[in-house]
């Protein structure tokens, strides 16, 4: 059997659904973006719509800005909450404790959502076989190489999520884009289980709704009409620091195809730094090399170049160049530094251990 994957139609004309759904929205220290997001959801989401922001340990004037703008606008069904715990798990337990919504959507912080991105999110729950709903996320254009990186990789990560989905086998999605029943999230305990691991929330979700209802049960959505535009990440360390909390959770899902793919992604890292030995050999060798590069770019170019082309997006082959020669780099200290499973995220630091 196979997950289910849609293409987002704007021009259909929508099944409405019509139970009640609530917006979650954990936050921690997101003073600089919230002003945006605000705005945004001001401007889209329906005023019956219920909408919850939860306040994980915040400093920096998170919660006064979104209080200030929640006494300004004066919405019935805008709440603003104190997590009950540490941690985005317990920030999303404590929404979901709170509303009596049957239908939860969560977004992040720092993202940017689409026009009638409700009604798309949730559509697909007319049919009562759906239990989670997961759509695309992607950075919003920045100009210079560090942002461009970016959206070339998360070019990847759509292009691997939807094939996955498609091939009935998915591992990932984003909380940042993720519908599901509030039914479904109570009879598999919910986070129980995984509540110790900061980052996951969205994948071990993933999978234990699958396990309980079959991968029937979920469904991809696919199209600029559901996209989710998130904050480049503004510095290097901050990017790596985000990848390696991403990266370091691989071991704990239990599942041979999570740990297959990780460490797939780690070898063929590995290999193509290796070609650089190539330059040490016969003129074979260095034949091979000059090849191997300019192929390999090419493929890149035009497999995540047409993913980036579907979503508005668009990088010079200049940028894709730099991208491939720094990505296998990349890939590695990732890999290395997730199996000693330590970071630091918005001021906590973090230690997976074995």
């Amino acid at each position: 059997m196979k997950a289910r994957w849609q293409q987002a139609e704007p021009n259909a004309s929508h099944r409405e659904f019509g139970g009640k759904t609530a917006i979650l929205i954990p936050f921690r220290d997101e003073g600089e973006n919230l002003p945006d997001l605000l705005i945004n959801l001001d401007r889209i989401v329906p005023p019956a719509q219920e909408v919850i922001f939860i306040d994980d340990a915040s400093t920096d004037g998170s919660v006064t800005l979104i209080s200030a703008f929640l006494r300004e606008r004066k919405h019935d069904h805008w709440i603003l909450l104190e997590s009950t715990g540490i941690g985005k798990k317990a920030a999303l337990t404590t929404g979901m404790n709170f509303t009596q919504a049957e239908i939860i959507i969560t977004t992040d912080a720092d993202c940017i959502l689409p026009n009638q991105w409700v009604e798309h999110l949730t559509e697909a729950f007319c049919s009562h076989e759906i239990q989670l709903v997961a759509g695309p996320v992607m950075t919003v254009a920045r100009p210079g190489f560090f942002f461009c990186f970016q959206q070339i990789e998360w070019a990847s990560i759509l292009l691997t999520t939807n094939y996955l989905f498609s091939k009935g086998s998915p591992l990932m999605c984003s909380g940042a884009n993720l519908a599901f029943r509030k039914s479904a999230f109570i009879a598999v305990e919910g986070y129980l289980g995984n509540d110790i691991y900061p980052s996951g929330d969205d994948e071990f979700l993933l999978k234990k709704v699958i396990q309980k209802y079959g991968v029937n049960s979920v469904t991809y959505l696919q199209g600029k009409e559901v996209l989710v535009n998130t904050q480049p990440q503004p510095t290097w360390t901050a990017f790596f620091q985000q990848r390696i909390r991403w990266a370091g959770k691989w071991r704990f899902h239990g599942s041979v195809g999570q740990a297959f793919s990780a460490i797939l992604a780690f070898v063929l890292a590995l290999l193509e730094m290796s070609t650089v030995l190539l330059l040490f050999g016969s003129s074979c060798a260095w034949l091979t090399f000059l090849v191997f590069w300019p192929v390999k770019v090419g493929m890149e170019k035009y497999v995540l170049g047409k993913v980036l082309a579907d979503y508005h997006r668009g990088q010079s082959l200049s940028c894709f160049i730099r991208t491939s020669f720094l990505h296998p780099i990349y890939v590695i200290l990732v890999g290395m530094r997730a199996i000693f499973g330590k970071y630091s995220w918005k001021g906590r630091n973090h230690n997976y251990k074995f």
